[in-house]
Parts: C-alpha cells; sequence; structure tokens
C-alpha cells in the first residue's frame, strides 16, 4: 500500500523545488509563488503575489493563456502545454505547465519547469502532470521519503528503477534492506542524525539492476511539521561516472604523467583556483614550454593578454555550467589557431588542445576557393584522379552550355573537343597533367549548341597527405574575343607593314600592341621596345600640348575619326611635328576594343611655319620699339641735347670770369647728365630686347630673392617707417631669370616706398595664392597713396609715363617689371585705388613643367 505525504513533507518539497508552483484566482491574481520564481523569472514571491499572471506574460501567449484556464474550469481535461514569460532581465523564459482548477477552493493551482534551448529535447516531457507525485517520479535523482520507523513510505521511479524493483516492492521495507552490510551501517548512521533534526552528505554505494554497483552522492534531511521531525527525505545523485574516473586516477597515479605525455594533444589540469596542476610534455612542446615553473602559478597572472579573451571566458563558462565546452580560437601568444575541449570536475578543469592552424588555413582556403568558384565568370571543373568530373560550376554551364547533372562522371575533352581542336597539343599537355605536373594551356573546343569557344586552361593537380594524386581543378577563362581581335589585329598589321607612314595600334587603354616599320623609321624605337607603352609615355615631351587631344576625345569615343597636329621626341630626344589620324575600332556589342594612329612627319612643313611666324613676330616688335625710340628720342634726347647746344652756344659768348658762365655750365652739366641718363635706359631696353628668346632660367626661390632686394632698400625703408610682410613657403620657388626676378621686385618695392601715402607707414604685404601646376601667382601690394587706375590704365607700363606729380621717378620703373616678365613668359595686373594703395597680381610660369597626356 502507498503511503501518501503529509503537508509539511510537500510544502518542505514544494520550496526547495527548481520548479515553479503557484496558485492565483480567477482574475489571474498570484495567490501563493514558491522560492524558485526568483531564479526562473528573477522576481522574487513578494513581487509577484497579489500581481497578475498576465504581466510577466509574454504577449502572443496571453488569449491562449485565457482559453486554457476557461476550458479547465469548464472541466476539460488538459495535458501539459508551454508559454513564455517575460524575465525582469528582459529575456523571455520558455516554460512548460501543468494546471489543475479547484473548485472547492476556487483556485488554480499550477507547476511550471524552465526549459532551456540546450535542454528542451532531453527536459520537454511529452505530457506534464498536474500533481506533485509526477514530478516527484520523473526526478533523474533518486528521492525517497522514510517514517521515523525507517520505512520508506514514497519512492521515486528513480529508485525503483535503479533496484530493478517496483513501487509496491519498495515501499513498507527499510532502506538498509537493499544495502551491504557496511553500506547499511553508513546510511543508518546518517538516518538517525536526520532524525535529530541534522542535514548531511555523503556517498553510498548502491546495488543496481544486473548486480552492477553505482555510487551516489547522497543528502539526507529531516522533514519537519511543526517543530517536530515526521520523517527523512533522501536525495541521491549518480555520481558513479566521476567516483570511477577519480578511483581510476587514483590507481594509476604512479602511471599517470606517462599516460597524459604519452597522448599526441596538448593537455594541462587547473583546479579551481585556476592553478596549473599539471602540464604535459605536449603542451609544453607547443605553447607552455616553461611549465616547471608554471606548476602552481595562476593562468590569468601567467598569461594577463587571455583575461576577458576567448580562453577566460569558455573556462569561466564551463566551472560555472559544469559542462565541457568545445571551440576553436587563435592565439596569438603562439601564432596559431588551436582547438580546445575543456571538462570541468569538482577538482578542477581538464583542458586538451591541438594546433588546428594548418587545418583552419586549408579551411580557409577551402571557403575562398568555394566562394570564387561559385561566383566567377570562369568555369571550374574538378575531376577525379581518372579525370572524370565530380563538380562544376555556375560558369561552366554559362561557357559551355552543359549543366553539372549532364556532365557528372564524363571526361571533359570527350564532349567539348571538335574536329578543329588541336589535338595533338592537346595530347601533349595532357602527358604532363598525369604525371601530375601544373599545366595551362589554350584551346578551341564546343559548346553544346555547337558554337566553337576558345578556352584559356588550367590544369593543378591535388595531392593527399601520402603525395598520391586524387583530383584535378581546371579553371576555363573564355578568350573568343582576344583570339578574334589577334586575328584582326594581324590582318590589319599585314595592311599597316605595307605603307610608309607610322602606323600604331593599341589596345582601349592605349596600350600599345603593334607599331609598323614606317613607325620605327619615324621615331626610332622597335617594336618590342614600343608594346604595352602608352604613346603619352613614349612620345611625348613637356612642350607636347594635351589639351588638342582632349578637346577632340568625345568626337573620337563616339566613333568619328581626328586629326590634329602634335610636337612628340624621337628616341634620341629630337622633336619631330607629326600630323596624326586617329580611328577608334568597336566590337559587335560597340564598344572601344582598340585604337589606330597613322603618324606623318610633318616637320619641315611646320619649322617654315614656325620660322614665318618668328619674323613676324620680329618684324611686329621691331617696329614697336621703333616706335618706342622715336619717342625717346623725340620727347626724351631731344630736350638735353638741345638745352646742351644752348649752353655751350651761351658760353662761348659770355666772360668765364662772371657768374653767368658757372651757371651755364652747371646747367650744361645737368643737361648731359640727363642726356646720360635716357641713354642707360636705351641700353637696357636694348638689352632686354635682344635677350628675348634667350634668356637663362635657373630654379630660383622667390623668398630669397625679395629679401636681397629688401637688403639694397633697408635705410629708405627704415627712413619711411615702412613694413614689408612677406607670407610665401620657405620653399616656393621657380623657374626664372635671377636678375630678373631681383630687377622685379626691386623696382616694385622701390615704387612703394617712393610714392608712399603721409597720411600713414608704410606697410607692404607678399603673398602668395600657391605654387600651381604651372606655375606661380604673387600679391604684392601696399597702402600707399595709389593712383587713378581710370586715367592711367593705357600707360601704366608704358616707358617714362608717370602718376604723381610731386615725386621723383623717370617712369621705367615699371615699364621694366612687365618687360622683365614678358621675356620669361609671365604677366602683370595692376588695381589701385587714390588714396588707399596699390595691388600687383604677378604671374611667374614654371617653364620647365611638363603636361604628358594623351
Amino acid at each position: 500500500m502507498e503511503i501518501g505525504l503529509n503537508t509539511a513533507a510537500w510544502e518542505r518539497f514544494i520550496r526547495v523545488s527548481p520548479d515553479l508552483f503557484c496558485t492565483f484566482d480567477i482574475n489571474g491574481i498570484f495567490i501563493y509563488v514558491n522560492e524558485a520564481s526568483a531564479t526562473v523569472l528573477g522576481y522574487s514571491r513578494e513581487t509577484l503575489c497579489g500581481r497578475a499572471y498576465s504581466e510577466f506574460l509574454s504577449p502572443e501567449y496571453r488569449a491562449i493563456m485565457e482559453r486554457v484556464l476557461q476550458d479547465l474550469k469548464e472541466g476539460t481535461h488538459l495535458g501539459s502545454f508551454e508559454n513564455c514569460f517575460i524575465h525582469q532581465n528582459g529575456k523571455v523564459v520558455p516554460l512548460l505547465w501543468s494546471l489543475a482548477w479547484a473548485e472547492e477552493d476556487n483556485l488554480y493551482y499550477a507547476t511550471g519547469r524552465e526549459i532551456t534551448d540546450t535542454e528542451q529535447n532531453i527536459l520537454k516531457l511529452t505530457k506534464s502532470e498536474q500533481q506533485f507525485k509526477l514530478l516527484f517520479d520523473l526526478n533523474p535523482d533518486l528521492i525517497f521519503h522514510e517514517s521515523p520507523q525507517g520505512l520508506i513510505t514514497e519512492a521515486n521511479q528513480s529508485l525503483c528503477n535503479l533496484l530493478g524493483l517496483t513501487s509496491t516492492e519498495v515501499v513498507n521495507r527499510p532502506f538498509t534492506s537493499f544495502l551491504s552490510p557496511d553500506m547499511a551501517s553508513l546510511s543508518e548512521q546518517n538516518f538517525r542524525a536526520a532524525l535529530q533534526g541534522n542535514t548531511s552528505q555523503f556517498d553510498l554505494q548502491l546495488p543496481a539492476k544486473g548486480g552492477e554497483r553505482k555510487v551516489f552522492e547522497i543528502t539526507r534531511y529531516p522533514l519537519m511539521a511543526d517543530g517536530q521531525v515526521i520523517g527523512v527525505q533522501t536525495i541521491g545523485k549518480d555520481s558513479t561516472p566521476l567516483k570511477t574516473a577519480l578511483e581510476t586516477i587514483e590507481d594509476q597515479s604512479n602511471t599517470l604523467e606517462t599516460i597524459f605525455d604519452s597522448i599526441t594533444d596538448g593537455f594541462y589540469l587547473l583546479s579551481r583556483n585556476w592553478n596549473f596542476l599539471f602540464i604535459n610534455q605536449k603542451a609544453s612542446e607547443l605553447y607552455l614550454p616553461d611549465k616547471d615553473n608554471l606548476i602552481g602559478k595562476n593562468i590569468w597572472q601567467a598569461f594577463p593578454a587571455e583575461v576577458n579573451g576567448v580562453f577566460y571566458k569558455q573556462y569561466h563558462d564551463a566551472f560555472e555550467t559544469g559542462k565541457p565546452v568545445h571551440f576553436e580560437t587563435y592565439y596569438a601568444g603562439g601564432d596559431a589557431w588551436v582547438e580546445v575541449r575543456a571538462y570541468p570536475s569538482a577538482e578542477g578543469l581538464f583542458v586538451y588542445f591541438q594546433d588546428i592552424t594548418e587545418r583552419v588555413r586549408a579551411r580557409e582556403e577551402l571557403e575562398k576557393l568555394s566562394l570564387v568558384a561559385s561566383h566567377t565568370n570562369n568555369g571550374v571543373i574538378i575531376t577525379n584522379s581518372k579525370r572524370e568530373i565530380e563538380w562544376v560550376n555556375e560558369g561552366f554551364t554559362r561557357l559551355t552550355g552543359y549543366s553539372k547533372e549532364e556532365v557528372k562522371g564524363r571526361i571533359p575533352s570527350e564532349f567539348l573537343h571538335n574536329p578543329r581542336t588541336e589535338v595533338k597539343a592537346f595530347e601533349a599537355v595532357k602527358h604532363k597533367m598525369l604525371k601530375g605536373e601544373p599545366i595551362a594551356f589554350e584551346i578551341r573546343n564546343t559548346r553544346k549548341d555547337g558554337a566553337d569557344i576558345w578556352l584559356s586552361v588550367q590544369v593543378n593537380p591535388i595531392f593527399n597527405d601520402q603525395g598520391i594524386l586524387e583530383k584535378y581543378i581546371t579553371i576555363q577563362t573564355d578568350i573568343t574575343q582576344r583570339i578574334k581581335n589577334q586575328q584582326e589585329l594581324e590582318k590589319l598589321s599585314l595592311v599597316a607593314s605595307k605603307t610608309s607612314n607610322g602606323v600604331l595600334i593599341a589596345d582601349k587603354n592605349w596600350h600599345i600592341e603593334w607599331v609598323n616599320n614606317g613607325f620605327t623609321r619615324l621615331y626610332g624605337y622597335t617594336l618590342e621596345e614600343a608594346i604595352g607603352k602608352r604613346p603619352s609615355v613614349l612620345l611625348h615631351s613637356f612642350k607636347t600640348d594635351p589639351t588638342v587631344y582632349k578637346s577632340l576625345e568625345e568626337k573620337l569615343l563616339r566613333g568619328e575619326p581626328i586629326s590634329y597636329e602634335i610636337l612628340n621626341l624621337k628616341k634620341n630626344g629630337e622633336e619631330v611635328w607629326i600630323s596624326l589620324e586617329i580611328t577608334a575600332i568597336f566590337d559587335e556589342n560597340g564598344d572601344i576594343v582598340r585604337f589606330i594612329e597613322v603618324e606623318t612627319d610633318i616637320t619641315a612643313l611646320k619649322n617654315s611655319e614656325l620660322e614665318l611666324s618668328t619674323l613676324a613676330q620680329d618684324l611686329y616688335r621691331q617696329n614697336r620699339d621703333l616706335q618706342q625710340f622715336t619717342y625717346i628720342v623725340s620727347h626724351n634726347l631731344r630736350a638735353p641735347v638741345a638745352n646742351a647746344l644752348g649752353m655751350a652756344q651761351l658760353l662761348t659768348l659770355t666772360d668765364k670770369t662772371s657768374e653767368v658762365y658757372d651757371l651755364s655750365v652747371a646747367n650744361l652739366q645737368k643737361s648731359i647728365q640727363q642726356l646720360d641718363i635716357v641713354l642707360k635706359d636705351v641700353n637696357a631696353i636694348l638689352s632686354i630686347r635682344d635677350s628675348q628668346g634667350n634668356v637663362t632660367l635657373e630654379k630660383a626661390n622667390i623668398k630669397l630673392v625679395i629679401q636681397q632686394a629688401l637688403a639694397s632698400l633697408q635705410e629708405p625703408l627704415q627712413q619711411s617707417n615702412g613694413e614689408v610682410h612677406i607670407n610665401l613657403a620657405e620653399d616656393l620657388g621657380v623657374w626664372a631669370n635671377k636678375a630678373y626676378l631681383y630687377s622685379i621686385f626691386y623696382n616694385l618695392l622701390s615704387n612703394a616706398i617712393k610714392y608712399r601715402s603721409e597720411a600713414r607707414p608704410l606697410k607692404v604685404k607678399i603673398k602668395s595664392y600657391g605654387n600651381l601646376e604651372k606655375g606661380v601667382l604673387l600679391s604684392f601690394s601696399d597702402n600707399g597713396s595709389g593712383f587713378d587706375l581710370e586715367k592711367a590704365k593705357n600707360n601704366i607700363f608704358k616707358l617714362y609715363k608717370r602718376f604723381h606729380a610731386t615725386n621723383n621717378g623717370r617712369g621705367i620703373g615699371l615699364y621694366l617689371v612687365k618687360t622683365h616678365l614678358e621675356a620669361m613668359g609671365g604677366y602683370i595686373e595692376v588695381n589701385s585705388q587714390v588714396g588707399l594703395g596699390t595691388r600687383f597680381l604677378i604671374y611667374l610660369p614654371n617653364l620647365q613643367h611638363e603636361n604628358i597626356h594623351h
């Protein structure tokens, strides 16, 4: 006869149970919740009592729960069911429930068990009973209750299964009747202690069905009611595997190190305090060379870089869950990938690891190969050692028209070759392939639809660890268009080789593919020297104008031929003028595949044009100079010469002892000095004119030249309390004539000092707008008296033009500035306002700059 538990026993059982026990009224308000709520849901029983279960139920289960409760109340018998509650931390907690409706109490009684992802398939029951007895029976641990007289009053199914008896055969018998004498004595001793109100833990050997003996970790504690011990509850956990392992370790303690050292994996044992207890020889060889010093040390202190890393988190997880961990990770200390298996126990953590670097790299390479093979436009074939196809990618299907199913098990050459295939060449490379050599070749094959296709083929043999050929990996690339282009190029080359002009054929990216003998005669470059180079790199110089081609490029890309003249360089550095005709060649899709240039030497014609142009420029300059000299003679020379003649004639009529004679001599001397100044100006002008086209240029540091000019004007600058602010980079330079550059800044600074404002101290600012690719742009400004730009704009840079009647000056400074700049290819602009100051913009070209472009 089965003996039931009293209320106190059930209450204690419910209190210690990890499952959720609760009652709630017809409105869904929790009336009672056991302490498991804190573990399962994160809420204390006090927090839940008095609140509706729907507050904590996942929303999608609320309607289902209402129907379940209604059906139960109407008398429908329900099995177990699942739903999800929301944990206090926000996570979803799946629960397996048993429900009962008590009409007499007007309450629902519920039992819930948490179902985790990893345990769900094991723990999930097909049915959940609605009474505590079923939970009791299905517990995997041994659970039984004894009366104070030592008789078993309740035993779960686990105990019955272990003993191989039915519940009826176990109940009402002393537990000691199933034990050996020594185990019975130990059990009786702890039973008496429980009757005294003490909880005890001990290991006990129990006989199992079939004669096997198992070791259980027994926990025995008293069942209390109203302060009185009314019985004893026992829970037994099967620790046989652990005990067996520990006994084995103890029995083989003398040979343990030899055993672990003999295994091929690295191995070490950590205590629960993270100290090294043992390190085998393989682990020492791999990553723990100083094993003798590591024994007894904390792993995280010995390897601080691993704290909070993968090893740290995995090992802690093993200890916290009590479950083995298995993972792969990169170990930076050994620059290697390792596979780790760690097994937790009461004594510590058993860690096995092996170096899998080669495996990981091989896997990564395989993944890359798979990814490439799956997505590449090239065809990929994997065959066995007999060249029978095992796998082809989609690229193969696009190239040949054959699907994987159609070709599996077939040899590629049997269905891809055609009568036009060069069989002899293929047989030669096949011989090398069968010997295990990688090969590459080009071949004409046939698609499924009968069309010819030219393929570039690469075959790589794959060997196993024993060096035996296992597979071939073949990669096919469609080169049909290239072969067609090559054939067309050969035809074009044949035609072009017969003309005396230079002919150049380039691909769509302007890389030279072929030149004729006329090109070689024109430039001196052979076909081998020209192939692969761009014409702009091979033939252009810094004097080549790239803008001419740019202006016509759009027309060429539309398919229209273009022609223009260009200055190129021969191989020996000689300049040659070329009349260039360019035609674009398009494929059937309308895409440019190459360019053809026909080049004609027009150097003689161009030189004639240049000579005529030079003569015209010289004539214009001479005419301009003649006008300028006419002005000088008529205005600047006439006055001092007339004065000198007058003074000389007066001297012949004047008494040498008179004051008039002395005054006349002084005036004569002054007129001759003025004449000398004009002649010097004329000489300077002629010197600049004669040097145009032959100006010697060198790399000049602009800031340094300005500082030299300032040094020459330091005295008048200090007398005028003037300041000069130079905002230029220290290395700002330009190709120029240093003497001309000095004269330009000397005259500008001299004018700024000479024509400064009386109302304020002089300030001069010189700055650059950047070292441009083709030259340098400078700003030279002062806060001087300025001048009326509108009135003076046509005469600003003319000889002997002055705009300040109150200041001494000859009107030659700005003329020299402009003339010097023009001689170096530069120019100057000016802006001025009376009373505010003057600003000059000076452009100095970088004549050594090379802009190479086709």
